[in-house]
């Protein structure tokens, strides 16, 4: 056996997508194993995962959930410094291969934007020490079903869909950014994995629940496709070891075998896992035994995951199905309009600034799915004229204001365009408000969470949260500053509404 590295010991994680399958029961272990770390969960609470799955962690001391999304680069900016982040296990990605041949852009702007914000996040502060990046068997492709040998970790990368070939995206950046920046990366690539808690669009929980239903079990094509199959504690195990004895810049395949296909599959994924086990990690539970595990906990939950008929269909095209803090307030502000006979919603026309950002796009998402007429902005927030010019002719009912400036890719932009920031963040967002007033508008401004720190009034795991009247109180960035600041001007006005941060929450 080769020697094992020195034992790593991390004192803050970051674990990303923390609320799915394979995070969520390696972020309970780690809770439940070493009171001493720190950890600090990051999902943004997709259609599969659950903050349920999170139930044994959460009322430890030292566990906190936040609702974010790791392409807000604010966000992880501000997590990495305020938490004193230490080590990041990145799990957070757009997973079911069927999904990705139907929006196989959520897939990259998940996979690799998202993986390459939190690199971009490491490189500039400048406080990581071990970054776990965390793959997938499919980016080598296909194995010949007669192969004798599994792919190891030097294997070419041949990815044959668009989930695998983000993932091998993803790949890349970690690697660049590990030899242009030296920044300490571990790269895992698992094969599938099994037990409780999975979202039953993947083969085995969704066979066990039509079992249960009584309904016909699909298998694609001629039943002759290969997988192998790895129960979810020893998958957590493994990460386990990888965090305290991995080796930097290393790749590890994470193994066992056995089962399936759907259209584009490949025949065989077929991995060598003796690196792995090098540092003293084996697989522990049996097939048999995992399968009655798992059946078992689906036979106790059939509810978990509520209404999932849509995922129990042989090919399923999941979308999210729950709503974020930003989506609850605008849709609860929509359902309180009633239905034209056209199907419009009566009287409303909404003008939205910020289109090229992430809330402004999602908020013209919500309005075509509501019926609402809507009409973005052309005018930049702190020309007047534009602005006027743009409310004479869509003629709106309410404002709303998504606009902003964030950073470039991350808030340190901010630090060095100082005059850009207090430009669009302060000048335009106060601009727009009196322009609205004048024209006796409503406007909904969208701010940030990046504006408050813990303090004696609000101690850290006291479940205290801020207030909307508290006072911001972190200025640890000049985006925040610029983002406070302008929150205690618009006081000034009663025309302006500022719902709940849309970047997080915190539990």
């Amino acid at each position: 056996m080769s020697q094992q590295p020195d034992k790593y010991t991390p004192r803050s994680i970051l674990i990303t997508g923390a609320a799915g399958f394979i995070a969520s029961h390696v972020t309970n272990r780690l809770i439940r194993n070493y009171p001493d770390y720190r950890i600090v969960a990051l999902d943004k609470l997709d259609y599969c995962s659950s903050l349920k799955n999170l139930i044994p962690a959460r009322s430890s001391p030292n566990f906190k959930f936040v609702k974010g999304d790791i392409a807000s680069a604010d966000l992880v900016n501000h997590l990495l410094v305020a938490e004193d982040i230490d080590t990041i296990m990145h799990f957070a990605a757009q997973t079911h291969v069927d999904n990705s041949f139907g929006n196989s852009f959520e897939f990259t702007n998940n996979n690799i934007y998202g993986t390459h914000v939190l690199l971009e996040a490491c490189k500039v502060t400048r406080q990581i020490y071990r970054f776990i990046h965390v793959s997938t068997d499919e980016v080598y492709g296909e194995t010949d079903v007669y192969a004798d040998v599994g792919n190891h970790e030097a294997s070419q990368l041949l990815p044959t869909n668009p989930y695998s070939a983000t993932k091998a995206g993803a790949e890349m950046l970690v690697m660049a950014y590990r030899q242009s920046y030296g920044l300490p990366t571990i790269t895992t690539r698992g094969n599938n994995v099994y037990g409780p808690n999975q979202f039953p669009e993947k083969l085995i929980p969704k066979l066990i629940l039509l079992a249960m239903r009584g309904q016909p079990l699909p298998i694609h094509g001629d039943g002759s496709n290969v997988r192998s199959y790895l129960y979810c504690e020893d998958v957590a195990e493994a990460f386990e070891m990888i965090l305290h004895h991995g080796a930097l810049g290393h790749v590890y395949n994470i193994v066992i075998k056995f089962v399936e296909n759907r259209p584009f599959n490949d025949k065989r994924y077929f991995l060598d896992d003796q690196k792995l086990k090098n540092l003293g990690w084996q697989e522990t539970t049996q097939w048999e035994e995992g399968l009655k595990r798992t059946i078992d906990w689906y036979t106790k939950n059939p509810d978990w995951w509520g209404d999932v008929s849509g995922a129990l269909i042989p090919h399923p095209r999941m979308t999210t199905t729950g709503l974020g803090c930003d989506d609850a307030c605008l849709a609860e502000f929509l359902s309180t309009a009633s239905l034209t006979s056209e199907g419009e919603k009566e009287g409303l026309k909404f003008l939205i600034y910020g289109r090229t950002g992430w809330i402004g796009g999602l908020l013209g998402e919500l309005c075509n799915k509501g019926g609402i007429h809507f009409e973005y902005g052309r005018g930049r927030l702190e020309d007047r004229k534009a602005i006027a010019e743009d409310i004479r002719r869509v003629k709106p009912t309410h404002v709303f204001n998504a606009a902003g400036v964030t950073g470039r890719p991350n808030v340190d932009w901010c630090e060095s365009h100082k005059p850009e920031t207090i430009r669009a963040n302060v000048v335009g967002t106060l601009t727009l408000a009196d322009v609205c007033k004048g024209n006796e508008l409503l406007m909904i401004n969208f701010a940030t969470g990046c504006i408050f720190e813990y303090d004696k009034e609000h101690p850290e795991g006291s479940g205290i949260g801020f207030k909307e009247e508290d006072k911001p109180n972190f200025i640890g960035s000049f985006y925040s500053k610029t983002k406070a600041m302008v929150e205690e001007l618009l006081r000034e006005y009663d025309n302006v509404c500022t719902p709940p941060s849309p970047d997080a929450y915190l539990i």
